[in-house]
């Protein structure tokens, strides 16, 4: 990396004034809109040099944030030593490289050397059964992809996955082209509907999992957020793809007999299928977004975990008997979805049909976990 020096002292200034939990790139863009003097490829570099740091999760802790920001810059691409060696020096460290260092290959051994530890990127015990390799430490490179899905408004062309990385800073996507991650489009295809099924997107946000949805199945869609503004936002990716639903404002942490869309009033037991992605910690996508790795409270998750089974007890009773609820999130925390898996089937009349787990890091995209659980007919 070229001007090192410059550019760490430049990231060390920006994550010393970064207060969590505001989205690390909104800090950035705040910080470099400030700093006008920073060109494009300064903004990268420097950009670069704090996601290395962020990026090796958890095992920083316990070094000064000057050390640990030069060690994780290890991680980036050097031309040699001799400016780490220097930098080294100044912040008073006593590590020294040798000079065929970046050529051995040791980059993470000498890492873990100096944390005596392996990196790591969440606590012990907090991941999901079949979640426990996140926590491998090759996973200091994993970057995960950008997705979306393509298809027209007079028919669903079923190209597959359409990687974006083509698309420049400033250009916009066309209407066809709806972004979504890899793992919400599994899961989506896994969610079995009928014609003229009534679905029910509880916690809808901007709509992407039922504008997926809408691409298979003539169904009747209403989708319901706490969030007005979200829930325009919804309404104008439907209208710029000719789809039909109705959109309610709803708080599901509150109790009620009575759902509005519109001029539509819906009352218990109305729902062929009730699609759940709950509010949660998300750290199925941390790889994205690696502020969270050493900076989430633990304690948050139990709050997580009650609002989440408060949601699917009041949603459930707008399900048919006979009908599917799909409880989904991007978590992979067993606090959030075994032990809320386990809530449902003890304190509700569902019954679990099956669960899956989509493995994020072996895909290149997010972590997500969805049971499907079925109303019994009597």
């Amino acid at each position: 990396m070229r001007y090192f020096r410059s550019r760490y002292s430049s990231a060390l200034q920006l994550l010393r004034h970064y207060n969590y939990p505001e989205p690390f790139h909104i800090a950035a863009k705040n910080f470099f809109k400030e700093n006008k003097k920073f060109g494009s490829k300064d903004r990268k570099a420097i950009s670069e040099v704090c996601y290395a740091y962020l990026r090796c999760g958890i095992s920083m802790r316990n070094l000064d944030l000057e050390k640990g920001l030069l060690l994780s810059s290890l991680f980036l691409d050097f031309n040699g030593v001799e400016d780490w060696n220097k930098l080294s020096k100044e912040i008073n460290c006593e590590w020294i490289l040798p000079t065929d260092f970046f050529e051995s290959g040791n980059v993470l051994k000498f890492v873990n050397e100096v944390l005596s530890s392996h990196i790591s990127f969440y606590p012990e015990g907090c991941l999901a059964a079949g979640f426990e390799h996140y926590n491998d430490e090759q996973n200091v490179k994993f970057r995960p992809k950008s997705w979306a899905k393509e298809h027209t408004d007079k028919e669903v062309r079923h190209l597959g996955i359409v990687g974006v990385k083509e698309l420049q800073n400033n250009e916009v996507l066309p209407d066809t082209l709806q972004i979504q991650d890899l793992s919400s489009q599994y899961v989506c295809s896994k969610i079995e509907l009928k014609e003229g099924d009534k679905v029910w997107d509880v916690c809808s946000g901007s709509g992407g999992k039922s504008l997926n949805l809408s691409s298979q199945s003539i169904g009747d869609f209403y989708l319901s957020d706490v969030r007005t503004a979200i829930l325009q936002n919804a309404k104008s990716r439907f209208s710029s793809m000719y789809y039909k639903a109705h959109f309610g404002v709803a708080d599901m942490q509150k109790s009620t007999d009575l759902l509005k869309f519109g001029e539509i009033e819906v009352q218990e037991e109305y729902f062929d299928t009730v699609v759940l992605d709950v509010p949660c910690s998300g750290s199925g996508t941390w790889f994205r977004t690696p502020e969270h790795f050493a900076r989430f409270d633990y304690d948050e998750l139990e709050n997580y975990s009650k609002r989440q089974k408060t949601i699917v007890k009041n949603a459930s009773m707008f399900l048919k008997k006979g009908g599917k609820l799909y409880y989904i999130t991007c978590s992979i925390f067993a606090r959030e979805n075994k032990e809320v898996r386990d809530w449902i089937l003890a304190n509700t009349d569902l019954k679990l049909i099956n669960e899956m787990s989509f493995d994020g890091i072996r895909q290149k995209a997010d972590g997500m976990y969805m049971a499907k659980f079925e109303k019994p007919q009597w």
